[in-house]
């Protein structure tokens, strides 16, 4: 045994523990010294037998904050399952609260982690029991498994040597347990391990993705870091700041659950502000919604409502100082401790080292006691490992196919859920389901101990609808996989159309072929002409910018579409910076509003017409800079309205521009005109002239459309 590993061991506990039973803990160190050349019986995890390092196990219950005994048992367990010695020697020489813990840790590890049958079941229900008399019997048990992980992690990316399911049931049993125990950093490093094993080149990538994406790695955090500390002090606010990123297997779920890419995630980092006193958790919050624009309906308040294994912080998402997002939770001294030590920071202990639990409110161990309170009376013991695992994991249901198979599910999960579990191809040809031999509805909410047989068809595809029901990221994902195909289908077959349109007039009747697509393909650098016509139909692209390549216009047309405005009176602006005769108007092209990054473009009997900068009517005038006008601004006092073009990719339906109409006017924008692209098709295509105050009513208008079922995309039209 490694000396000075133990005796930094015991300074560790004696620091927050100073009564501890000193004695108790002389004894295991000579029962350590006396094992310490022998073999390591090895824990098992699945079908395999790992080394065993009591003393790694040890500081993970040190880290837990647990007392002498729990320690004690993570030192023994080892000892006997190896046979070194036995229950009896145990409870003679170290106690009977350590044997009770030795014991039960070590029927534990002997169970399966999904009981088959009766006698499985009921020893399932006696450690399920056993937790209710002593939650530290689990606690030791996840510092077991904790272990494990990490030693199994350390040799990837060599072949599993465990079946995966071993390593699933991890993630799906085990870091549930931490998680409602409120051991937040057990839970997410079991997830981040098991990652690891499950996907090692997944998780790689991952990791490399987020270190590039930090771009200059800590020095961002700590400038946001610095920053909010700079505005505490300000505020006369005594507390701590912290910046860390997600752990990546959160990170991971969260970009497939959302099919996004990591560029637009925008709580890869998070914030913690920690103060001494719960009223200065509200200040800080008034603080940073002071100092940083909120984002609406992201503030969530777990101090007034904690969650149920006594968690507690405030959270709130706002517009950080590069202009990105973040997240910044906010928390008094105790709050942070129950959110980093879940159950354990509940109790305290007596100078004589008897663990006594505080009274702070709901903890995951109170939960755990009310939860078993309700089920441990139940005769059939099948029923009992049903109700406990519905408590025990609340988001999941256990569901049968035909063969006698478990699936489990999230709650709320649907047959299309449940297709998807059994086969990607199963859910991508569903047609429909029978639930306990009576045919249901696709959007049939399942529950546990239900039997679903999966009808399928060849012709069948995913249905867009489906995302509207579905809870699975494994069903949300393929189905918006579908979408993005057929949806990339149709920005092709549009962007087609509207190049067609503007190459016939800047060509003066050209044809669009394939050869000129190859040109402007080239011209603009993309990798095929499937990707210039699909930014083009997805507005990505102007069509009269492309069109423009391919024919450059005469400096008259030129001069002409530079110098086109809004027609309406509405556009005009007054700038102080410019004497009161100066004509000034926003381009129709772009249809800049106030809140939009602008340049004024200086024209021949036009006066200065605004442009939204990137505007790609403005890039031939990139060589003549004395046109420029760069240092404008929009006033503050604007009355009037503003008009630009939305594209709006909805069903073709008979009632969608009235819905497209009520959308907008929601927002308190205003519809101008309304004109449909390709009538014949479903979807269609919409262009949407609104008329706003300012760039947040035109986000507000967009983000009420997006919220319509029957629309699938919205894009603002910048260009052309």
């Amino acid at each position: 045994m490694n000396g000075e590993q133990w005796t930094a061991l015991v300074d560790r506990i004696l620091g927050y523990h100073p009564g501890a039973d000193q004695a108790l803990l002389e004894r295991l160190r000579l029962f350590l010294v006396e094992h310490g050349d022998r073999e390591p019986a090895g824990c098992r995890i699945g079908e395999l037998d790992t080394p065993f390092e009591p003393l790694s196990v040890a500081a993970i219950l040190v880290e837990l904050r647990l007392d002498v005994a729990s320690i004690a048992a993570g030192l023994l367990i080892d000892a006997l399952t190896a046979g070194w010695t036995d229950l009896q020697r145990i409870r003679d020489e170290f106690g009977e609260d350590v044997a009770f813990l030795v014991e039960r840790v070590s029927r534990i590890s002997l169970l399966p982690a999904r009981p088959k049958n009766t006698l499985q079941a009921e020893e399932f229900r006696k450690m399920i029991l056993s937790m209710a008399k002593d939650v530290r019997v689990i606690l030791v048990r996840l510092a077991i498994c904790l272990w494990r992980m990490r030693h199994l992690s350390a040799r990837a990316p060599a072949p599993l040597p465990v079946p995966r399911q071993a390593i699933q049931d991890i993630v799906e049993i085990q870091a549930p347990i931490a998680h409602r125990l409120g051991i937040y950093w057990i839970k997410n490093e079991l997830e981040d391990h098991a990652f690891r094993l499950l996907d090692f080149d997944a998780y790689e990538s991952l990791k490399k993705e987020v270190a590039k994406r930090r771009k200059g790695g800590a020095d961002i955090v700590q400038q946001v870091v610095t920053l909010l500390k700079k505005h505490l002090r300000k505020h006369g606010i005594s507390g701590q700041v912290l910046g860390r990123e997600k752990h990546l297997w959160s990170i991971h779920n969260k970009l497939i659950q959302k099919s996004i890419t990591l560029d637009e995630m925008y709580d890869v980092v998070g914030y913690r502000i920690i103060v001494k006193k719960k009223a200065d958790c509200y200040r800080v919050l008034g603080m940073i919604h002071g100092e940083f624009p909120p984002v609406p309906g992201r503030f969530k308040d777990y101090i007034a409502l904690p969650k149920s294994n006594g968690y507690q912080s405030l959270h709130t998402v706002v517009i950080g100082p590069f202009g990105e997002r973040i997240e910044v939770q906010i928390r008094n001294d105790k709050m942070h401790q129950v959110a980093e030590s879940g159950v354990a920071a509940h109790w305290t202990y007596k100078e004589h080292g008897i663990v006594e639990r505080k009274h702070s409110g709901p903890t995951g161990y109170e939960w755990l006691q009310r939860m078993l309170e309700n089920h441990k009376k139940e005769d059939d013991v099948g029923k009992f490992v049903e109700n406990v695992k519905i408590d025990l994991f609340p988001n999941e249901i256990y569901l049968f196919t035909p063969a006698g198979d478990v699936i489990t599910l999230p709650v709320g999960a649907t047959p299309i859920d449940f297709a998807y579990a059994v086969h990607s191809e199963v859910g991508d040809h569903c047609q429909g389901a029978k639930v306990n031999g009576r045919m249901v509805p696709l959007h049939t909410m399942l529950h546990t101990g239900d039997q679903v047989v999966i009808l399928t068809a060849k012709t069948q595809r995913p249905n867009a609808a489906w995302l509207r029901f579905v809870v699975t990221s494994r069903a949300k994902y393929r189905i918006n996989r579908w979408i993005k195909v057929q949806e990339r289908e149709r920005d092709v077959a549009l962007g087609r159309n509207m190049l067609e349109r503007e190459v016939r007039k800047a060509g003066k009747g050209a044809v669009l072929n394939d050869k000129l697509v190859r040109r402007a393909t080239e011209h603009f650098r993309l990798p095929n002409d499937e990707e210039l016509l699909a930014r083009i139909g997805r507005s990505r692209l102007s069509p009269v910018q492309v069109a423009q390549a391919l024919f450059p216009p005469t400096s008259e047309e030129r001069e002409k579409a530079l110098a086109e405005v809004d027609p309406q009176g509405g556009s005009e602006v007054r700038l102080k910076s410019l004497p009161t005769r100066t004509e000034v108007r926003t381009a129709r092209c772009c249809g800049p509003v106030p809140g939009d990054s602008i340049v004024g473009i200086i024209t021949t009997g036009r006066g200065i017409v605004i442009h939204a900068r990137g505007c790609p009517n403005l890039t031939p005038l990139i060589a003549q800079p004395e046109r420029w006008m760069d240092d404008l601004d929009w006033p503050a006092d604007l009355e009037q309205r503003y008009r630009t073009r939305l594209r709006v990719m909805a069903k073709n339906r008979r009632e969608i521009i009235t819905l497209v109409s009520q959308a907008v006017t929601a927002a308190k924008a205003v519809v101008a005109s309304v004109h449909v692209w390709d009538r014949e098709r479903d979807p269609c295509v919409l262009i949407v002239m609104v008329e706003v105050s300012g760039v947040e009513e035109l986000n507000q208008a967009q983000h009420n459309l997006r919220a319509l079922k029957e629309v699938f995309g919205v894009d603002r039209i910048r260009g052309g």
